[in-house]
């Protein structure tokens, strides 16, 4: 493979860009999807995270820092498909511009795989990953800290997937094969923002929207389960804050059901009187590594 010097070069950022563009035009151009504002903000900013995901990964000073920001960029075009269905579900797309999109998302997906597949594997040492250990000091090292766990079995993780936490607490922690994330809740990890919010000028609640809410409580979640080496299918319990039980539990409860059908996790809702931050849904969760 040819030396890379800037990641405007790589092929998976210049299709990831294209997608980016075209999701972006199709958003504002479709009366109805530029009327749906969550949906159109979350797959902005899935088509985003691709690209800008492959170009801080390129700007890292490893290979290994590198095969994890695109781990994220694959994660996040596979978000990109699964909002397309939803667009379409909705009547936002026709079937044209539907397979259009998704054949774009899942070519930028496998071609960031095959990507990171060479990374893995190979044991080239270029000017720009200078940096990379071959195989055999992957194993050694792996082996390496396989012994240290013996000693240590506790990994701290924070993520800039997900809001910042608000105090002295990571976004999760990992315990053997077991991972404990922290309360999430339903800030924006952009700009920490809760979609749906409106306050008055003494900051007391005018409006919220639990559906927006929700899913993007869910898809921080899903952020520190992935930058953590785990995934929204090792979900095995899960404890749910709600700020008004009998208004949203329904549905929240709905919602919950098109996420969690497969994981059939362990949970149990609870009613708080309210929360550090005006949101109105908040999740505890852990999973498995």
């Amino acid at each position: 493979m040819a030396t890379i010097k800037k990641f405007e070069d790589l092929e998976i950022w210049q299709i990831a860009r294209e997608l980016h563009l075209q999701v972006y035009n199709i958003t504002e151009t479709k009366p109805t999807f530029a009327r749906d504002f969550e949906l159109k903000d979350q797959i902005r900013r899935s088509s985003g995270s691709t690209m800008d995901n492959i170009a801080e990964g390129f700007g890292r000073s490893s290979r290994l820092e590198f095969i994890q920001f695109l781990s994220i960029a694959k994660a996040s075009a596979s978000e990109v498909q699964s909002q397309l269905i939803r667009s379409i579900d909705r009547k936002h797309l026709d079937h044209d511009s539907f397979t259009f999109l998704n054949e774009m998302a899942l070519k930028v997906g496998n071609k960031i795989g095959a990507f990171i597949k060479y990374l893995n594997e190979t044991d080239i040492r270029g000017q720009k990953f200078n940096n990379r250990i071959s195989n055999a000091e992957i194993i050694k090292e792996a082996n390496t800290q396989q012994n240290n766990s013996k000693q240590q079995t506790t990994n701290i993780i924070n993520t800039e997937g997900a809001a910042k936490p608000l105090g002295a607490y990571p976004h999760a922690r990992r315990v053997g094969d077991l991972l404990f994330l922290s309360g999430i809740g339903s800030r924006s990890a952009i700009d920490n923002s809760i979609p749906g919010l409106e306050l008055d000028s003494e900051g007391n609640i005018l409006k919220y929207d639990i559906v927006l809410e929700t899913h993007q409580c869910f898809a921080n979640v899903k952020a520190v389960l992935e930058a953590s080496g785990s995934s929204w299918e090792k979900i095995v319990d899960v404890t749910v804050f709600l700020t008004n039980m009998k208004k949203d539990f329904p549905v929240y409860n709905k919602i919950y059901g098109e996420y969690f059908t497969d994981v059939q996790a362990c949970r149990t809702t609870v009613e708080v009187k309210s929360l550090p931050t005006p949101i109105a849904i908040e999740l505890k969760v852990i999973a498995t590594i």
